[in-house]
């Protein structure tokens, strides 16, 4: 009876969760049509969110710390290439892992017993490892982010967003909706990867641990794209609508370039 009551309490905060969000400014206009050229330009201190960026987090929505540079698992589902890619730009950069990581207990699972270090056990346990050598090699510091230090306890991201620039401190910009983060773009990173990466946090809020059939073709999920300029608005729209047209309209894609710097 009372995993029952659970159950229904649980269902009754994502429902709750999900009108508030569709009733975010942002979503609002999107629905009804609204370039978000228009609409991010609106929001409060918009041209103050482009600046340096220096905490590599999860891509997850729900972890919040510092300016956030977003890849999935903070990096442990890259290839040696662009790891090294990251290593060489992102020197000095703070890394954070997170409690109940799904890219590390993707990673985990694929890990034969000769491949998991010693003294790891656990898919957070691992993601704390992966963390650690990468603040190594970036001379810089480490934290691991218990479940108290998430947002939310779920997943309640409405909208991804591909951040082209490598500038855009889209957490704290007033306004914005809870969203997922990819960074790769603007380091370089491997385009397939970046698919992947982008389909694969697409699926999560589609999916059972998001808030899965609620997005249909009238209340969809949304492709951010943050781009420098009109010509990379482009690309990053036509790489992130091919990953779309994966889910049978459930997912739009929108696109927005930084401000002209004076």
């Amino acid at each position: 009876m009372q995993n029952f009551e659970q159950s229904v309490d649980h269902l009754q905060k994502i429902n709750q969760e999900w009108e508030k969000l569709r009733k975010n400014e942002v979503i609002q206009r999107l629905l009804k049509g609204e370039s978000l050229q228009i609409i991010i330009e609106s929001l409060p201190n918009f041209k103050e969110r482009f600046c340096e960026l220096d905490t590599i987090d999860c891509s997850d929505g729900r972890v919040l710390d510092g300016k956030k540079i977003g890849i999935a698992g903070s990096g442990l589902l890259l290839s040696l290439e662009d790891r090294l890619k990251l290593i060489r730009q992102c020197q000095g950069k703070k890394v954070t892992t997170h409690y109940n990581c799904g890219a590390a207990a993707l990673k985990f699972s694929q890990l034969s017993p000769e491949e998991i270090p010693a003294g790891v056990e656990t898919a957070d346990e691992y993601g704390t490892y992966c963390g650690q050598k990468l603040a190594q090699d970036l001379h810089s510091d480490h934290e691991f982010l218990d479940e108290n230090r998430l947002s939310y306890e779920s997943h309640n991201e409405v909208a991804l967003l591909v951040d082209a620039t490598g500038k855009f401190d889209s957490t704290h910009l007033e306004g914005f909706p809870p969203h997922f983060v990819c960074t790769g773009a603007a380091l370089g990173l491997n385009e397939e990867y970046l698919k992947d990466e982008i389909h694969i946090l697409t699926s999560i809020a589609l999916g059972e641990h998001g808030f899965g059939k609620r997005f249909n073709p009238n209340n969809p999920f949304y492709i951010l794209v943050a781009a420098d300029d009109t010509k990379d608005l482009v690309v990053w729209k036509k790489l992130a609508n091919e990953v779309a047209q994966d889910f049978e309209q459930r997912v739009k894609v929108a696109g927005f370039t930084r401000p002209v710097e004076n």
